[in-house]
């Protein structure tokens, strides 16, 4: 099943929302993009998995840590069997009318530049060999 990618229009909701039906929603609408992009047939994986999230805005997104866990946690029991088993997070968001250079991004993000909404790119693969930090 891994790597794994899929869309979620729309802005991200802030994990920090006084609003727990509007983040509610928002980690539903990832469950639903993520289960409508699955093969049929596939069940969660139970081995670590690397995350990449990235997100395409137009104004002043959210903080960039805010918006990670209504997404990882939405994705439990889904793409993976629980959260914990992330090892690896890359978080990126960027300014859709400064982008210059698309020409070597993945169709899918192609996609949904082309339909000019806001949206979450996800992406979920198999982590890189562990290695040490530098000291």
């Amino acid at each position: 099943m891994l790597p794994f990618e899929f869309i979620v229009t729309g802005e991200p909701v802030s994990l920090q929302t006084n609003n727990r039906i509007l983040l509610q929603t928002w980690k539903a609408k990832v469950r639903q993009a993520a289960l409508d992009r699955l093969p049929a047939g596939a069940s969660p994986t139970i081995t670590p998995v690397m995350v990449i999230i990235a997100y395409y805005y137009k104004r002043q997104p959210p903080d960039l840590d805010n918006i990670i866990k209504p997404i990882i946690d939405g994705l439990n029991l889904v793409v993976y069997a629980d959260d914990k088993q992330v090892t690896d997070l890359t978080v990126k968001r960027r300014n859709l009318k400064l982008l210059v250079n698309i020409q070597t991004i993945p169709s899918i993000i192609a996609q949904a530049l082309a339909n000019g909404e806001l949206f979450v790119y996800v992406k979920i693969d198999v982590p890189p060999e562990p290695v040490e930090l530098d000291k």
